[in-house]
């Protein structure tokens, strides 16, 4: 009987060998492989908890700050120094075209006007257009103690208007004048700056139609 070869039996013992520690390294990889993953677990969790503690602690001191009332969302207005202008009455004469008299009316004016010809006029102007009358002025000028009212040709009171209304409108502008402006004693009326003459009324270029 031959007895085993030297060799055979030293190269089964080194296979055995490896094999055995190649064992021993796949366990120890395994091992550490799920210790790492046990470790990745946990740090997630413990991330998860911090932010799970960071909400309930915010929660906790939304919970505890006093609530907003709308009082205060509201804005407070900062007061203006711009205040408006004050307003004054200024005292003028219109007509009523129903009775063709004269009456008196109120126009308003800012506190800051001065109070001229050329603006009574424009009030009353614009009193009369109130009823309606609708009176074309051309210019308002002064001439020592006269004020001059010069008016258009193609509009009331020169037309569109009987003698009656013809009258009450320049009775309604002399009479807003004087009383507005005791400086002035005389109101002369003009057509463009030419002698007044309509189809009832004729005046000289510089005669008074009023005078105090």
């Amino acid at each position: 009987m031959e007895r085993p070869n030297k060799k055979f039996l030293l190269i089964t013992l080194l296979v055995g060998i490896f094999m055995l520690n190649g064992c021993d390294k796949i366990k120890f990889n395994t091992f550490n492989g799920s210790k790492e993953n046990e470790k990745d677990i946990t740090t997630e969790q413990g991330i998860h908890q911090d932010d799970e503690d960071v909400m309930q602690e915010k929660d906790k001191e939304d919970a505890s700050a006093p609530a907003k009332t709308e009082e205060d969302t509201t804005v407070t207005p900062i007061p203006s120094d711009i205040k408006p202008k004050a307003n004054k009455e200024l005292l003028v004469y219109t007509i009523d075209p129903d009775k063709g008299e004269v009456e008196a009316a109120t126009a308003m004016v800012s506190e800051d006007n001065e109070i001229t010809p050329e603006l009574i006029v424009s009030k009353a102007a614009e009193a009369m257009a109130d009823k309606s009358i609708g009176i074309g002025i051309d210019k308002v000028t002064t001439k020592e103690d006269a004020i001059i009212v010069s008016f258009n040709s193609d509009k009331p009171p020169l037309t569109e208007v009987g003698a009656g209304i013809e009258t009450a409108i320049l009775d309604a502008i002399a009479q807003s004048l004087i009383e507005n402006l005791p400086d002035y004693n005389k109101v002369i009326y003009q057509v463009q700056g030419k002698a007044y003459t309509s189809g009832h009324i004729e005046l000289g270029l510089d005669e008074a139609y009023f005078e105090r």
